[in-house]
């Protein structure tokens, strides 16, 4: 028989105190994992965490929401952003932040990141053993959500093939570079250009295969949709040769672009 699991976070969580201005909570129940951040005025992650880690910027890749307080962040290339209640926020890795006003920050993160997030020890968040395969992946991900279609050129090889299942308009096996960017292009056209795949989590096994988790937004005839799915990634030296689309909601996704 299934069972609920359940745990509480401010009972069962593993608490992790910052080197000033608060803590970070992690718990887990089941398949879910979540971080409770409290982060006090005066809080910036370059000297509160940052020693702690070993980092002067977060390595660590955060899917969060606010539920107080109001937080500004950095990217590492000088991009800024602010977060307050209310507010979902995918923040990538490579970033300073810091609470702004006389509000504490709380604010909850389910990145598969996160549960690394304050952790000290020879390994700073967010560098885990990541083979180069899996880097490649993610760098196809951001290539593809870009629309630089030249990255990808360089990450297929001539004959790659994606394979994808189901009955609507783009299903098929999609043969060569020339195909596969066609099948692209498509997913733009009957989504007006909204079409995104957003990387979640990738798994690796180091001799050239990935499986990468992504979550899908796209809107069609005014209707928004947002659906999970993976791929699993087959490598042929540095060239992804095979791409196996899998879904999370097969049928809903076929009405959706039927």
């Amino acid at each position: 028989m299934v069972q609920a699991q359940i745990s509480n976070l401010d009972r069962d969580g593993e608490v992790r105190e910052f080197k000033a201005h608060g803590r970070a909570v992690v718990g887990s129940a089941g398949g879910a994992a979540f971080v409770k951040g409290t982060f006090e005025p005066g809080w910036r992650f370059s000297t509160d965490v940052g020693p702690i880690v070993g980092t002067t910027s977060c390595q660590t890749r955060h899917l969060g929401y606010v539920l107080s307080g109001r937080m500004h962040m950095q990217l590492d290339d000088g991009t800024e952003s602010e977060v307050g209640p209310g507010d979902m926020f995918d923040l990538p890795a490579g970033h300073d932040a810091w609470v702004v006003g006389d509000e504490p920050v709380v604010m909850v993160d389910t990145s598969p990141d996160a549960t690394r997030y304050a952790k000290g020890g020879t390994a700073a968040p967010g560098a885990v053993s990541e083979d180069r395969y899996m880097s490649l992946v993610r760098k196809g991900y951001e290539a593809f959500n870009a629309g630089d279609i030249e990255t990808l050129v360089t990450l297929f090889a001539h004959d790659v093939v994606q394979h994808t299942p189901g009955t609507s308009v783009i299903a098929g096996d999609h043969k060569g570079i020339e195909s596969v960017l066609g099948y692209y292009a498509k997913l733009g056209e009957l989504t007006g250009g909204t079409f995104r795949a957003d990387l979640i989590d990738v798994h690796g096994d180091g001799r050239g295969h990935v499986a990468a988790t992504h979550q899908v937004t796209a809107t069609r005839n005014a209707v928004t949709r947002v659906s999970r799915g993976s791929i699993l990634f087959t490598f042929l030296g540095d060239k992804v040769v095979d791409l196996l689309e899998l879904h999370g909601d097969l049928a809903g996704d076929d009405a959706f672009l039927a």
